[in-house]
């Protein structure tokens, strides 16, 4: 579903290259997570692939096509919600947003809507403004405003790095709940080793910059994952350890 081939990228005027060659791929239905220490990169690649900022080189590819800009089945989740919803607009409005651009009938954008926000928990706030709810609810709203769009792809870009601990637990277990529902091929950017680990299929471990792929991790712990349970695992300490050491060694490279 995601094909990503020597994906380069230069910033000329600042001359830093910020990617090297970075190649991977994401199966439909697949939700990936994206590691690599800070400023290795993980958020310009993000970038690359949501067709919103060209590469220097390589290739992005969504169900074989290529990517020249946003793609029309693909939904990107930000970390600063805040940024990314409109206060004046009523919750039901930001998540409707999209749907009109893309020109959906009313009854089945009343549909959509309707069944996104049932999904993350906010259909009594329909009405709501974002700046009246909590950073965690502001954050259902735009997953549920993704989730409306329909994509064959979602992108999340550290979604859950402003939220407290308690509410990063309870998104994240939602996002597990949304991905298994929905099968939307995900790719998931995190700078939190345990998040990657819990919620991962697959972890794709990025070096310090100029970044490469130094591995591609599969995350072989039962598919019916909890808080409790899946972080209990002797086997979730040892991928943990191994992913922490992989980062260290990326810190080291740079």
């Amino acid at each position: 579903m995601l094909e990503v081939s020597g994906l380069r990228k230069v910033y000329e005027g600042r001359r830093v290259e910020a990617l090297r060659e970075v190649t991977f791929q994401v199966d439909a239905g697949e939700l990936v997570c994206v590691i690599g220490p800070s400023g290795c990169g993980k958020t310009t690649l993000l970038r690359c692939v949501a067709g919103l900022m060209p590469p220097t080189a390589g290739s992005v590819k969504v169900a074989g096509a290529a990517v020249t800009g946003p793609p029309p089945r693909m939904a990107v989740v930000f970390q600063e919600y805040g940024r990314s919803l409109f206060p004046w607009m009523t919750v039901r409005q930001n998540v409707e947003l999209p749907l009109k651009e893309k020109k959906v009938p009313a009854v089945r954008r009343n549909e959509l809507v309707a069944g996104s926000l049932a999904a993350v928990g906010l259909a009594d706030v329909a009405d709501a403004h974002p700046w009246q709810l909590s950073g965690g609810m502001q954050q259902r709203v735009a997953i549920a405003r993704a989730v409306a769009y329909e994509p064959q792809v979602l992108l999340m870009d550290e979604p859950f790095a402003a939220v407290d601990a308690q509410t990063r637990a309870d998104l994240e277990d939602l996002i597990l709940v949304l991905w298994r529902d929905m099968g939307v091929t995900t790719l998931f950017v995190t700078h939190d080793i345990d998040e990657a680990v819990y919620l991962g299929q697959r972890v794709i471990v990025l070096s310090g910059s100029p970044t490469v792929v130094m591995e591609d991790l599969k995350i072989d712990l039962p598919p019916e994952r909890d808080q409790l349970t899946t972080r209990s695992l002797s086997r979730f300490a040892d991928l943990r350890g191994h992913l922490y050491a992989q980062i260290q060694r990326a810190r080291g490279d740079r």
